[in-house]
């Protein structure tokens, strides 16, 4: 059963609830449904009186798993699986995570995948309606990912680190106007060094709103992100490219963080999957932001900043030398 469209989905979940029916719920891509696939699905219907799968659009896996994918389009991957399982209903949604439509369904159950069970970002939604996650059992080794690696339709994408500035890699002074107050401790140059080493993107993306409220222009804003470039490099770190909104928290614009404007533009220029990339901040901006694109998320602590957000981070460091260990291990 195809659901078409929020109207329709309101009109099923009313008529769910009126015969007291247990909803399950369940996100992801069946870019080229396999047995994996299969075997999840089977584990999660079975467990609940209706089954909803929430299908990403081609656009939300394209931005999430790099442009070669989705492989099927979604009128083919809606076909093979009401082909197969005529009994779940089946909706699209065009973000990149679920929180917003489940929001709506307040499901008794969600299920998810291993890879994410330690901090799901849907987890406070769904616990919010007194609902339940359940980690759904898995084939070893069977991925859409792995089948296409096979065969000449695989193309790789990059993997990349988006950094925050101010309080993660340079010190925060507030809205840093000059040259002379940057400051960059010895653990974070390590740790960009060390991160460097490895076969990620790094990227800055950061708020600047001190642009829009006249406490430096543009051509200092430059200079100080070529500075902190030039201060990394000589340490043997790198950076690749650094992203800056300028508006503030009165206008925020589609890139100001925790909008994602900053990590879309990144996807489009340099192919990036987010599946495999990271979010490291000291704000829960940052963390939003990380999370509901789907990355993993490390927090480094501030002390002049009280973290509130019930969207947590993957992992608490206080530099990023330490943030360079998880990454790697």
């Amino acid at each position: 059963m195809i659901i078409e469209n929020i109207k329709d989905l309101i009109e099923y979940l009313e008529f769910c609830k009126t015969d007291n029916l247990k909803i399950g719920t369940m996100s992801g891509s069946f870019d080229c449904l396999h047995e994996g696939h299969k075997y999840s699905l089977i584990f999660a219907k079975e467990k609940v009186d209706r089954l909803i799968v929430l299908l990403n659009s081609d656009e939300s896996i394209s931005i999430y798993k790099g442009k070669h994918r989705p492989v099927q389009k979604i009128d083919r991957r809606l076909e093979e699986l009401e082909n197969i399982y005529p009994e779940i209903a089946y909706f699209v949604f065009n973000e990149l995570v679920p929180n917003e439509i489940l929001d709506l369904i307040q499901p008794d159950s969600h299920f998810i995948s291993k890879d994410w069970e330690a901090n799901p970002v849907e987890k406070h939604i769904i616990l919010k309606y007194g609902g339940e996650v359940i980690t759904h059992p898995h084939l070893n080794d069977i991925s859409t990912t792995k089948n296409l690696q096979d065969t000449n339709l695989y193309t790789e994408s990059k993997k990349a680190i988006f950094f925050d500035r101010d309080g993660t890699i340079n010190e925060d002074t507030g809205y840093l106007n000059n040259l002379i107050d940057i400051e960059i401790n010895q653990d974070n140059l390590e740790g960009l060094m060390e991160i460097s080493k490895l076969d990620f993107l790094n990227i800055i993306v950061t708020n600047q709103s001190g642009v829009s409220k006249g406490l430096l222009d543009i051509d200092t804003l430059n200079v100080i992100n070529d500075k902190i470039i030039e201060i990394i490099e000589k340490h043997k770190g790198r950076i690749d490219k650094v992203y800056y909104d300028t508006s503030n928290s009165d206008n925020p614009s589609q890139f100001r963080k925790p909008n994602n404007g900053m990590i879309l533009k990144a996807c489009n220029e340099f192919d990036i999957s987010l599946k495999d990339s990271w979010m490291i901040g000291d704000k829960d901006s940052d963390i939003k932001l990380g999370k509901m694109c789907n990355m993993k998320t490390i927090y480094i602590e501030n002390k002049n900043y009280i973290y509130n957000s019930e969207i947590k981070p993957d992992f608490y460091v206080k530099n990023l030398l330490e943030a360079s260990k998880i990454i790697k291990s």
